[in-house]
């Protein structure tokens, strides 16, 4: 637990200059060492870079730079989408990442294609157990997670904590979607993210974690608690934290605060505050239910039943839902 919670947010202006301001307020030297193994999460839960969706290549491309001259090992990963939707190397070359990677030193990792084992702990007075890649417990010194400001139908918000859910290597983690909110919390107690760097230059607004309003917010937010961090960027977009379980549940169990008054900032922040909605859809609430139930979500996405249940949900989806399921079959944009 960090002495001081301190956070920071600015407008971009000169993008690897305001990352690199970003994250001397917090004080990653505390954190990134010369010999130390860096692993960086971003949020691609997409096959290619789309605004507010994914982490915008250009923002973790001056992230490694800056890390390249820091720390011995940098390590770039993701899994594979879920429900075999895409693979991870198909997000890394959808992105740029292997030119990215190539020209800062860092490396690419599938986290699907790694030993893995299983965790479990209880978590506010309920068991929970999370897949998690041996690498990410036993070989890396800093945890950086880079999830882009957004909002989730689901989970309210997906921002520092809910981007640790791509670290589950099982392209089927959407059939263990039951007690999410503490399975969060059970990753963020393993994985431990030093420092967290939220990739504002496009926001989502109206829906999430697919597609949205992408909204041009040009922000950068950082901190040194992923608790604190997921605290303020519901902050930021209007969306109260006391909404957000995950965040709550983690912050029970001592993980950070959302008492954002106790927290060192860089300057008013409130200045940056926006307004977003999540609306959800009728599939969007129809899946509701496979959240809640493991047995429902491997009857409509691991059961005979499949193709019959996504034959029915075809004719409920608007139009951004189909456009959204067609570019996934396609693999690219």
């Amino acid at each position: 637990m960090p002495a001081e919670y301190r956070a920071y947010i600015t407008k971009i202006g000169d993008l690897k200059q305001d990352i690199h301001d970003s994250l001397s307020f917090i004080g990653w030297e505390n954190h990134v060492n010369k010999d130390d193994t860096v692993f960086v999460k971003p949020n691609f839960t997409y096959p290619f870079f789309k605004e507010g969706i994914t982490t915008n290549p250009a923002f973790l491309r001056s992230l490694l730079e800056l890390l390249k001259d820091r720390a011995s090992r940098v390590i770039v990963g993701e899994s594979d989408g879920g429900n075999h939707s895409f693979t991870a190397d198909q997000a890394f070359n959808g992105h740029g990442m292997p030119e990215i990677c190539k020209e800062t030193g860092a490396e690419l990792v599938n986290l699907s294609t790694l030993p893995s084992r299983y965790i479990e702990d209880a978590i506010q007075g309920k068991k929970v157990k999370v897949q998690v890649p041996n690498l990410l417990v036993d070989g890396i010194d800093c945890f950086i997670s880079v999830p882009v400001l957004k909002v989730h139908v689901m989970t309210r918000v997906t921002l520092s904590m809910k981007n640790l859910w791509g670290c589950y290597p099982d392209t089927m983690r959407c059939l263990h979607h039951k007690y999410l909110s503490r399975k969060l919390t059970l990753l963020t107690r393993v994985l431990d993210p030093k420092i967290v760097l939220i990739d504002g230059t496009y926001a989502l607004d109206g829906h999430g974690p697919m597609f949205g309003n992408a909204v041009h917010a040009d922000l950068i937010i950082a901190a040194n608690n992923p608790v604190v961090a997921d605290a303020f960027g519901s902050a930021i977009m209007g969306i109260p934290v006391s909404q957000v379980e995950h965040i709550m549940i983690a912050e029970k169990d001592g993980l950070g605060t959302t008492n954002l008054e106790t927290v060192q900032f860089n300057g008013d922040w409130t200045r940056y505050r926006m307004q977003f909605e999540v609306n959800k859809t009728i599939i969007d609430r129809l899946s509701t239910i496979l959240f809640n139930s493991e047995i429902c979500a491997k009857c409509v996405m691991d059961s005979p039943m499949k193709p019959i249940i996504y034959g029915v949900a075809t004719k409920l989806r608007n139009t951004d839902e189909k456009c959204v399921n067609d570019e996934l079959k396609r693999g690219h944009g």
